[in-house]
């Protein structure tokens, strides 16, 4: 027999190579149980007793284990080392192979976990830490609180809120203070209005003697007290015993303000720099304080103070860092450090001009450390919006749909199904029949996955198939053995074959049925292995044509009845259009598909845009027609300017075969292989390989093929009906969302991938897959602008609300352009359900990454680094059981069947003659 894309006999019976070329055979004493234990010796000599016991019941088969699966094996053991292996076991998993799934998933959410930390704190967190948030106002932002519901004022250095304070009973002078009186002072600097006498401020350098009478104030507030329609002069109000305290600024009206409080005067640099060096100021900065000395040099050199050294209270060696006739920084910290002053003479210049002189701080709210982690955003605030711009350029096709040529390519419509129902399988096999394309090119292939009655169904599956074509019932052709997708005896699955012509509404349109029905042993859902397996019917049967290598039966059978009862040789073919059978295809879609491969020959997968049947159905259908709209106008029509859709869905999607020099595509031997992988004994082959077949279908074409394009079309056009209950959305979407995250993964390690740095369609997977895995962080951080927004406590993220806002004012900007006007409404309506789409159903999907059936294959891991995989099976698979032959054997085999019948029919006839004259007939 041949032994085409199958493992080789010594594999497939389970014997293991080795050095020398010898096989190895286990032996256990049969009572020996079948102990899962978690250390050492014991749990070593428990899985070789499993595995020896396998060996005498069923298939037993090792497998390399690949370095980086021992390396990701290893990492998903540190990070849920607290869990031991019996904890888990008690939780019901207690096969090895499920335990350690349990523990990838674990660290993939850990990780996960990790990565939204990273986000978070890259959005947030960063900006905090480099630059906590500053309660400071410049004069400018102090002056922009005049109103008597927000009033503020600064005073020596300080700013205050007075909006309450001013509604209060205040003043004994003139009969009070009212709120018109002091909302005069709000938006100003009111030093002048607390005016400090010399020797209150400065007590250590302005001695009794020098000022008995408290008289010793400097000239600017002075002058400035006409000005101001209440002054707080120490000692100014007989009526009032605070007023009357020399220490009345200290003592009483600093405690006060104290209370009203809101944060700090602050100067840019720039600005205090100017006044010093171009308006010959006395701005000084000293360890990023600013200290403006005007007053004091304007009162010591006043004419009348000239030969009074009581007003030189100020050190020599202070005044001459700040008389420097411009030639100094403004910032005099190093000269301030360097100054040979003791610490009490320094701290009580400090004080001093700390009491009479501070005027705020530095602002340094737009220095680098606070304006970097600001860059940071920005600009991937703008690299995101590049993506999106870009995006939304790709979607603008606002050109007329042209009507595409017609061409004469043969097609395969590929229809695999399982338990729908006739209504929606006749609507799909319906709208097969009336494309507008020519009948004799397109062949409707439908594989019914297994002999089952679907819920609501009254018949199997390939019976509704069958009638609605209109086969005769009496019709039973015989089973044809092939080998399916599956676990031991599961390998072996048996099919029929029908064929013939379905007549609809004037077309007259070829079909071939395949009914999987499984061995006459099987009880439980004979037949069925799953749409990964009827897509490997088809694309196994089209590899071995191509190759002309050995054929199944069904394979052979398949080749019959295409040749000779269809009348088109199987090589002819040179597309497969791949359709679910709840998928109503548009009349012009299969023209218009066929049209763009025929334009570019670069194009080898190919998909339309997939609209819904029940949009307004339920509140679950309602949510995802947006959804559904632009993952095609924006996501694939962006990926499709690079040549790399990432996704065609299984549902409306088209393959090359093989190119015009006949080089094997979607049927080559590398992309048949992959996609047939039979081993699915890992966390990531699952996600790949049972939820997310389409999707590594397409995978595996970007991965052998880089360099010709997978592509969207929006003139092709399919409705889908979307699941109409929330748990079969939630389903879905956790299939989708852990399939999307494995193979994106799998993408971002291709060796070729289009573009270059930020420009490449790796960078795309790579927004895609972070995208994909931190949605979540959208809610939180969300969450976190209302919190801000509410508390006042930091600035709010405007970067991060304009990108929002582009993001979704760009989509409506489609809408309006494709006048899709209705597709507004349902973005609100999408826009209520975020919370669902972006945190609950994500989550969800990610802890349930293990949720699959992972029927009996066992896992056990060697000593050496093999997999030893075997499967208990009251029938294990037998590969001689399938014989294999080639088209041109079986030809030849059925002509010699036609001669020795017909030698055999001329025998009979002869005999009937003899029998007849009682004569031996002559030989001639």
């Amino acid at each position: 027999r041949g032994s085409c894309d199958y493992t080789d006999d010594r594999r497939a019976r389970g014997s293991t190579e080795q050095p020398g070329g010898k096989e190895r055979w286990g032996e256990v004493n049969p009572e020996h149980g079948n102990f899962d234990g978690d250390y050492g010796a014991v749990r070593r000599t428990a899985a070789a007793a499993a595995a020896a016991r396998a060996r005498r019941e069923g298939l037993v088969e090792e497998l390399e284990t690949t370095p980086a699966r021992r390396c990701w094996s290893r990492t998903a053991a540190c990070l849920t080392f607290p869990i031991p292996d019996w904890l888990i076991g008690c939780c019901g998993m207690k096969r090895e192979d499920i335990r350690m799934a349990w523990r990838e998933k674990v660290s993939i959410c850990v990780l996960i976990l990790l990565m939204w930390g990273f986000v978070l704190f890259f959005i947030i967190g960063l900006g905090l830490l480099m630059c906590p948030r500053q309660y400071v106002y410049n004069m400018d932002e102090v002056a922009g609180h005049t109103e008597r519901s927000d009033a503020f004022v600064a005073m020596r250095g300080h700013v205050y809120d007075i909006t309450k304070f001013l509604n209060q009973e205040h003043g004994r002078s003139r009969g009070g203070a009212s709120p018109e009186d002091m909302l005069t002072y709000s938006g100003q600097e009111i030093n002048a209005s607390f005016p400090l006498s010399l020797r209150a401020a400065c007590p250590d350098l302005v001695p009794a003697r020098d000022d008995p009478n408290w008289l010793m104030y400097l000239k600017a507030d002075i002058e400035l007290e006409t000005s101001l329609p209440f002054v707080h002069r120490a000692g100014g109000l007989a009526n009032s015993k605070m007023m009357m305290s020399q220490d009345f600024y200290r003592r009483f009206a600093l405690p006060k303000m104290r209370l009203f409080k809101v944060g700090d005067v602050v100067w840019d640099l720039k600005h205090v720099r100017s006044m010093h060096q171009r308006g010959g100021m006395y701005w000084r900065v000293i360890n990023g304080e600013v200290f403006n000395l005007n007053p004091y040099f304007a009162t010591r050199d006043a004419p009348e103070n000239a030969d009074q050294k009581k007003w030189r209270f100020l050190h020599r060696l202070v005044e001459s860092i700040f008389e420097d006739a411009g030639a100094r920084d403004t910032d005099v910290t190093k000269y301030w450090d360097m100054l040979p002053l003791s610490r009490r003479v320094r701290r009580a210049n400090y004080q001093c001009m700390k009491s009479l002189f501070y005027v705020g701080r530095v602002d340094t709210r737009h220095s680098f450390r606070c304006l970097f982690p600001n860059f940071l955003l920005l600009a991937a605030a703008c690299l995101l919006m590049l993506v999106i711009f870009i995006k939304f350029l790709a979607s603008l096709q606002l050109s007329s749909r042209r009507k595409p040529q017609k061409h004469d390519k043969f097609v395969v419509c590929q229809v695999p199904c399982y338990t729908e129902g006739e209504a929606s399988l006749r609507r799909t096999i319906d709208s097969l029949a009336t494309l507008g394309y020519d009948d004799k090119h397109r062949l409707l292939f439908i594989i019914c996955d297994g002999n089952i009655v679907g819920s609501g169904n009254d018949r199997p599956t390939p019976r509704i198939v069958l009638d609605i074509l209109g086969v005769d019932p009496k019709l039973d052709p015989p089973a044809r053995s092939f080998r399916s997708i599956g676990e031991g005896g599961q390998q072996h699955n048996m099919a029929k074959v029908y064929s013939g012509l379905y007549e609809y509404e004037g077309h007259v349109v070829p079909y071939l049925v395949v009914a999987k029905i499984g061995k006459p042993s099987e009880k439980s859902r004979p037949g069925n292995r799953g749409k990964r397996d009827s897509q490997m019917l088809l694309l196994h049967f089209l590899s071995r044509v191509h190759f002309e290598a050995p054929m199944s039966p069904l394979d052979l059978e398949i080749y019959h009845q295409m040749k000779n009862v269809i009348g088109v040789h199987p090589s002819l073919y040179e597309y497969v259009m791949m359709i679910d059978a709840d998928t109503e295809v548009m009349p012009d879609s299969l023209t218009r598909l066929v049209a763009c491969m025929v334009h570019d020959a670069k194009v080898i997968g190919i998909c339309g845009e997939t609209q819904l049947t029940n949009e307004d159905f339920t509140w679950t259908t309602m949510i995802q027609v947006y959804e559904y709209f632009i993952s095609h106008h924006m996501a694939k029509a962006f990926e499709s300017l690079f040549g790399s859709v990432t996704c065609l869905p299984g549902c409306f999607c088209m393959y090359r075969l093989r190119t015009a020099r006949g080089m094997p595509l979607i049927i080559s031997k590398n992309v048949v292989n992959d996609y047939a992988e039979n081993h699915v004994d890992t966390l990531h082959k699952k996600n790949l390989l049972s939820l997310g077949e389409d999707r590594y279908l397409t995978t595996l074409m970007m991965k052998y093929f880089p360099q010709f394009k997978m592509t969207f079309t929006a003139d092709a056009k399919c409705k889908t009906t979307a699941p109409d209950t929330w748990s079969v959305l939630l389903s879905q979407r956790r299939r989708w969302i852990n399939s999307t995250v494995h193979n994106l993964a799998e993408l971002m390690f291709l060796p070729e991938m289009c573009g270059f740095c930020c420009f490449s369609m790796r960078f795309v997977v790579f927004i895609d897959l972070l995208g994909t895995l931190t949605m979540p962080c959208t809610m939180f951080y969300l969450a976190y602008l209302v919190y801000v927004a509410v508390t006042k406590i930091a600035d709010v993220g405007y970067i991060s609300l304009i990108l929002i806002g582009a993001i979704y004012g760009l989509q409506a900007v489609i809408f309006v352009l494709k006048r899709q006007w209705q597709h507004i409404g349902w973005m609100v309506i999408y826009l209520l359900a975020y919370p669902l789409w972006s945190f609950f159903i994500p989550i969800y999907a990610f802890w349930h990454m293990d949720d699959f059936s992972w029927g009996n294959t066992r896992i056990v891991v060697g000593e050496d680094g093999k997999r030893q995989i075997f499967v208990k099976d009251e029938e294990p698979f037998n590969p001689d059981e399938i014989p294999m032959h080639t088209w041109a054997e079986y030809e030849a085999d059925a002509a010699k069947r036609h001669q020795q019948q017909q030698e055999i029919e001329a025998m009979g006839q002869a005999i009937g003659e003899f029998g007849a004259n009682g004569m031996r007939p002559t030989r001639n």
